[in-house]
C-alpha cells in the first residue's frame, strides 16, 4: 500500500514534488472550488522564492473550476522562476498544460547531478541528483 502525505495545510508558500519512485504519494485540495484532489508519486521539497513571487503565481487568473492552464499563465509562471535564484531550475511542462490547475502546476526539472558539479553554474535551487526530471509545483487552493 502506497504512503501518503495530504498537502492541503501547507504553509502559504509554494512547493514541489518531484517526480519519483518513492512510495510515497503526495496529494492536494486543488483547482479553485472544484476542490479536485490531485495527487503524485514522488519526493517533496520546498523552494527559495520570494513572498511576492508566491503571491504573484497563486494570483494569476486560472480557469476557475477547470482543469487547465493557459499558455499566458505558463509564460508568467516562467518568468517569475526566471527571476529566482532558488528556482531557475524549473520550467512550467507546456506538455502537461492541460493537466495542470490553479494549486498544482506540472514542471520540468533541470537540477546537477551532485553538489559538486554545481560549483561552476548559476543554479542555487534545493535539490541534487535527480538530473532531468518532471514535477508540480503546488500551493494551498484557493477554495
Amino acid at each position: 500500500m502506497m504512503k501518503r502525505v495530504l498537502l492541503w495545510d501547507i504553509p502559504d508558500e509554494i512547493m514541489l514534488v518531484v517526480e519519483h519512485p518513492s512510495g510515497v504519494v503526495y496529494q492536494n485540495q486543488v483547482g479553485g472550488v472544484v476542490c479536485w484532489q490531485a495527487e503524485l508519486e514522488g519526493v517533496l521539497s520546498p523552494l527559495d522564492v520570494s513572498d511576492d513571487t508566491v503571491q504573484r503565481i497563486q494570483k494569476c487568473p486560472y480557469l476557475s473550476g477547470r482543469e487547465g492552464i493557459s499558455a499566458e499563465i505558463a509564460d508568467t509562471i516562467d518568468t517569475l522562476l526566471a527571476s529566482e535564484p532558488g528556482a531557475r531550475f524549473l520550467k512550467v511542462d507546456r506538455t502537461r498544460l492541460g493537466k495542470s490547475w490553479e494549486a498544482w502546476v506540472y514542471v520540468l526539472i533541470d537540477s546537477p547531478e551532485s553538489r559538486e558539479a554545481d560549483t561552476a553554474s548559476t543554479y542555487y535551487g534545493p535539490i541534487y541528483g535527480f538530473g532531468v526530471a518532471r514535477g508540480v509545483l503546488t500551493w494551498p487552493n484557493s477554495d
